[in-house]
């Protein structure tokens, strides 16, 4: 998808006039505007992200060690010194001796003790947020490995008028529909409200339609466990266990 970009002056003047309030410029100063765009884009690049599209993620290459992070069960993987820093964690490859690449699952953080220290085959099988900006691989590897960590980055607010926000294809509509029922609520409009909201949300599915398709026929194919037929255990990992000897 390319980018498309608007303007924080454009998404405001937008939303002045989707909201019916141009020229109230006491009652919704340009500052109180500015935050709630802001507040709605940090939202929007999260859950759109958590939807399956990957448009906003970056990533990152790291080594892991061998053994366990002391005093814990598993390896510390620290990102806090990543820039951009990170927002949320979304998914960790890893290079196996002989260029094999593995995607490992993702587990919950209160099944870390599931995996009960270094595997057989010494291959971690899945990661887990252990902080906000570390991630914990689970089980550890006994052997040096490279990991690529796929992540949605921190973005600085828009502050000046020229500032852009990427609006890709019509994405902005819905930061200035999430604005506006913001606006509505201040100024207890239910009938206002009820119909920002039902924009809003008609707005956001057809954005989740089209950033989450994959190809032109439809979404994503969910095939056979490919790893699993290589011998990449990924019937183990989607199970949370460790593959057999």
């Amino acid at each position: 998808m390319a980018n498309r970009t608007v303007t924080l002056e454009i998404l405001r003047t937008d939303i002045e006039n989707q909201a019916d309030f141009v020229g109230a410029t006491q009652r919704y100063t340009d500052p109180i505007t500015t935050r709630w765009i802001n507040q709605s884009i940090q939202r929007f690049r999260e859950r759109l992200s958590l939807e399956g599209s990957t448009h906003y993620l970056v990533s990152v290459a790291k080594s892991l060690t061998s053994g366990a992070t002391s005093p814990y069960p598993f390896q510390v993987l620290d990102l806090s010194a990543e820039s951009p820093s990170l927002v949320r964690t979304f998914g960790v490859d890893i290079t196996l001796p002989g260029g094999i690449i593995r995607t490992l699952s993702h587990t919950p953080f209160t099944e870390r003790c599931s995996y009960g220290g270094p595997s057989v085959t010494g291959i971690p099988i899945a990661w887990a947020h252990y902080q906000t900006r570390k991630i914990a691989i689970l089980p550890p590897p006994n052997q040096a490995l490279t990991a690529v960590v796929w992540y949605l980055p921190v973005v600085a607010d828009l502050s000046a008028d020229g500032d852009t926000f990427d609006g890709v294809s019509g994405w902005e509509d819905f930061i200035v529909w999430d604005v506006v029922v913001r606006h509505m609520t201040r100024d207890r409009d239910g009938d206002g409200y009820q119909m920002a909201t039902a924009y809003r949300a008609e707005t956001w599915n057809d954005i989740v339609r089209n950033a989450t398709k994959v190809t032109s026929a439809g979404g994503a194919h969910i095939g056979r466990d490919s790893m699993g037929a290589r011998g990449g255990g990924g019937y183990y990992a989607r199970k949370g266990r460790l593959p057999p000897p």
